[in-house]
């Protein structure tokens, strides 16, 4: 199963829950991983590099590449469906390869923040992924969220991006993310995703992998 963090607005958490959600789908699923990192700033990769340089135990494998070797990584995730291959992909929507990669993803989840630039390009990702693949599986993940701050125009958003996909609750803007590594989620974090990612699993993935042991 092909699973993308994805937004073309950066500074959202891309990188930072699609750690998060591969040390949860191994440690508490005990499901196997390959991560991709597509991001220009390879932020996910080098604190891979960073986890391996102090010797902790690997959960999985995080491979550099690009939007066009999408094809390569999506023949390989199919010789192993029990696998999920998460993607943190790039940035950006002038790319034609990600029609393919939109199109042939199981899974999308797409992380944002309650600020309007934020907002407006979550929307506009969301929009252009449905008139690509209009089946598509979008789940949006409120990221960031300042506990001190009122939104007002929060009811109006959700509701404005429910159309697009499904919204989980929300993840508090936290100095704990900046102790995570790819073999370590810090214990403060887990009340707040663990809620999250189980309900991926249980509605989204296990569903999926019941699915595809019934069909072989």
């Amino acid at each position: 199963m092909i699973i993308l963090f994805a937004n073309q607005k950066g500074g959202v958490g891309k990188s930072t829950l699609a750690v998060l959600f591969s040390n949860f789908a191994v440690q508490k699923r005990n499901r196997k991983v390959k991560v991709f990192d597509m991001d220009f700033q390879q932020s996910l990769y080098n604190k891979y590099l960073n986890s391996d340089l102090l010797e902790n135990e690997k959960l999985y494998e995080v491979e550099l590449a690009n939007i066009p070797g999408f094809k390569s990584i999506k023949k390989k995730a199919s010789q192993d469906p029990s696998q999920l291959t998460v993607i943190d992909l790039a940035g950006k929507m002038d790319d034609d390869n990600l029609i393919q990669v939109f199109k042939e993803s199981e899974l999308i989840i797409c992380p944002f923040c309650y600020d309007e630039y934020s907002v407006t390009s979550t929307f506009e990702f969301c929009y252009v992924v449905k008139k690509v693949n209009p089946s598509s599986n979008i789940i949006l993940i409120p990221n960031r969220v300042k506990s001190s701050v009122k939104y007002e125009t929060l009811e109006s958003v959700n509701q404005a991006l429910g159309q697009f996909g499904e919204l989980s609750s929300p993840v508090s803007d936290r100095i704990d993310f900046q102790r995570l590594t790819t073999s370590y989620t810090p214990e403060t974090l887990v009340p707040i995703l663990d809620p999250i990612f189980n309900k991926i699993f249980d509605d989204h993935i296990e569903t999926e992998s019941t699915w595809e042991a019934e069909t072989i």
